[in-house]
């Protein structure tokens, strides 16, 4: 018999797979909570055990998406390859997770610019935890410039990248975003390495 946090746990579970699937379907604003917890099979009552905000949703829609390719994308890197390549191959994964997600690209990057400057744990933030790790690999390594920390370093490719992104959702114009992410990257790159790589 399972537990009541096991049962919780798959309740939630159920949420959150109803959602992505009317997320992907009719876009992040077209979907209710009444929609959600109706093909989730749930009271509203419990969708709020969970959620105070439909938004609230959206996170654990996408964490659940990333964060394990996150952590198998750092140990590569543990593994001898080097940070700035998984750094444009992590750009371009994200630019094509926003193209086949369109309709809450927007919605999304507007939710986590309204927790910045909350104290959340590192699950909720893994995107930014990976950036930072990678960033301090590269530095052991002498790829990265270490005069500047790595949380820094990660702030600041994670503004224009967050930018890039937005103005994309304004004019959603297929294979667009990577080419604006590189040219971010670029820019970035051009100051991040060390004088030796430049």
């Amino acid at each position: 018999m399972a537990t009541q946090a096991e049962r919780r746990a798959q309740t939630q579970r159920q949420i959150i797979d109803a959602a992505k699937a009317l997320f992907d379907l009719h876009g992040f604003d077209a979907v209710s909570v009444n929609q959600i917890v109706q093909a989730a099979n749930v009271a509203k009552g419990t969708f709020y055990q969970y959620y105070e905000t439909k938004i609230d949703i959206l996170a654990d829609v996408v964490r659940d998406e990333g964060e394990e390719k996150l952590q198998t994308a750092l140990e590569k890197v543990q593994q001898g390859m080097p940070a700035l390549e998984m750094l444009d191959r992590f750009l371009q994964v994200q630019c094509q997770w926003f193209e086949q997600h369109e309709k809450i690209a927007e919605a999304l990057i507007m939710s986590a610019l309204k927790s910045i400057g909350d104290d959340l744990p590192n699950k909720q933030r893994y995107s930014r935890h990976f950036q930072v790790e990678l960033m301090k690999i590269g530095q052991a390594r002498g790829e990265i410039r270490n005069d500047v920390d790595a949380q820094t370093l990660a702030k600041m490719i994670s503004g224009p990248m967050v930018l890039s992104v937005l103005a994309w959702c304004k004019h959603p114009t297929p294979g667009a975003l990577y080419p604006a992410m590189q040219e971010v990257l670029r820019v970035f790159l051009d100051g991040a390495r060390t004088g030796d790589q430049a």
